[in-house]
Order: structure tokens, then C-alpha cells, then sequence
């Protein structure tokens, strides 16, 4: 068992750990207006045009390693505008390929924020495993706000991250965004020791309970 669990550290550390690419896809009113791709696991945007409505002022994306840091799928400074009048709809699908994974049911959490929203704007965000959806956001409405979400997905020993934000518009103005998927914190070996304790002080209570409840009839 020990060798086991030795090899499979050893796997983990000689694997590849930062996406083999990264791929944006941009959609204004249900019309492909723009990509990029980067061949690594970073990918930066500054000032370039979505459509004739939008402009992307700022998009850091990374993709982080697997186990030396928790991150997998990370989109930093999401910053676009609006400069025309009209209501908009900006869907940005982001796409993080070759992942290494740890090939098992795996705890994802998926943080999301809004900041400097204009009044009459929504946002939404969205992130995926495998192209399996894993956590949705609120629409988010107020100027700004912020949620998480913790589940469960398989991540083999290849997978893909996906984040994707669902902008719509209210006339000229411009939003802040960001969307963090990683791997939800493992408790420590002494916070499942209490839990463990807990579960058998629980079984015991209702064993006792359930031996003294025929001398009470």
C-alpha cells in the first residue's frame, strides 16, 4: 500500500502540470466577434476589439500547477467596455487544455467576483471540467458582489478547465471581473481524526440509546 501511494506521488511530480494551451473564444449578439490562443499556460490581452461594441482593456489568464499551488484556471483583471449605445449580450469562453489530473473524483472550488458594474448590466460566470459543467454563479446585478462553490468532478490524468462569462450590457460602460477554479483544500489528518471521533461518539450514544429504550417500555 505505502509503494502505492509512493508511486503515486512520484507520478504527480514528474507529470506536466501547466496547460499544453489556452483558448478564447469571443461571442457579441450571438456572432463569433474574436479569439485568442496562447500554446502555453499563460495568456494576456490588452486593448483589442470584440466586435464593434466591445473592447477587451485587460485579460490575464493562467493556468497554475496542479499540486506545488492549488490554482488551476485562473482569469485576473477581466476589464471590458462598452462605447456604443443599446443593450449588448459579450459571451468570453475560456479554455485551459492538458491539465494534469490525479485521475480521481476530485474537489473543485470555483470562486467568482464582479466589481465596478455599471446600473443595468448583469454578469454570469460559469466554469467546467471536461467540458462538464461544474458551478454557475448568480446573475450577478449590484455594482459588486462575489460567490463560491465547491464540487466534485473526475479529473483524469488529463483534463481541460473552462471558465466562461456571460456579460449584457445596458449602454456605455465598462465591468470588472474574475473567475479562480482550484483544487478545495484537503482538511488536515487531525481535523478527520475529530470528525472520526465525532461519527463514533455519535454511534455510540444511539447504541446506548437504543439498548436502554426497552427497560423505559
Amino acid at each position: 500500500m505505502k509503494a502505492f501511494l509512493l508511486a503515486s506521488v512520484l507520478a504527480f511530480a514528474v507529470g506536466p502540470a501547466l496547460a499544453d494551451s489556452i483558448q478564447l473564444t469571443a461571442t457579441c449578439d450571438a456572432v463569433a466577434c474574436g479569439s485568442a490562443f496562447s500554446p502555453v499556460g499563460t495568456l494576456n490581452i490588452n486593448n483589442q476589439a470584440f466586435g464593434s461594441v466591445f473592447n477587451l482593456n485587460t485579460l490575464s489568464i493562467n493556468s497554475e500547477t496542479f499540486l506545488v499551488a492549488p490554482g488551476v484556471l485562473t482569469t485576473n483583471t477581466l476589464d471590458v467596455d462598452q462605447s456604443v449605445a443599446g443593450n449588448h449580450t459579450l459571451v468570453l469562453d475560456i479554455i485551459a487544455n492538458g491539465l494534469s489530473g490525479p485521475n480521481a473524483l476530485t474537489a473543485f472550488l470555483s470562486t467568482f467576483s464582479v466589481s465596478g458594474q455599471p446600473a443595468g448590466w448583469t454578469i454570469q460566470a460559469q466554469t467546467l471540467i471536461n467540458g462538464n459543467p461544474l458551478a454557475s454563479s448568480l446573475v450577478f446585478t449590484g455594482v459588486s458582489d462575489s460567490g463560491s462553490s465547491t464540487n466534485l468532478a473526475f479529473a483524469g490524468s488529463l483534463f481541460s478547465a473552462e471558465a466562461i462569462y456571460t456579460i449584457t450590457s445596458s449602454g456605455v460602460g465598462s465591468v470588472n471581473a474574475g473567475i479562480d477554479i482550484s483544487v478545495a483544500a484537503v482538511p488536515e489528518p487531525a481535523t478527520w481524526g475529530m470528525m472520526l471521533l465525532g461519527f463514533l461518539g455519535l454511534g455510540a450514544a444511539f447504541r446506548m440509546k437504543r439498548k436502554v429504550a426497552p427497560l423505559a417500555a
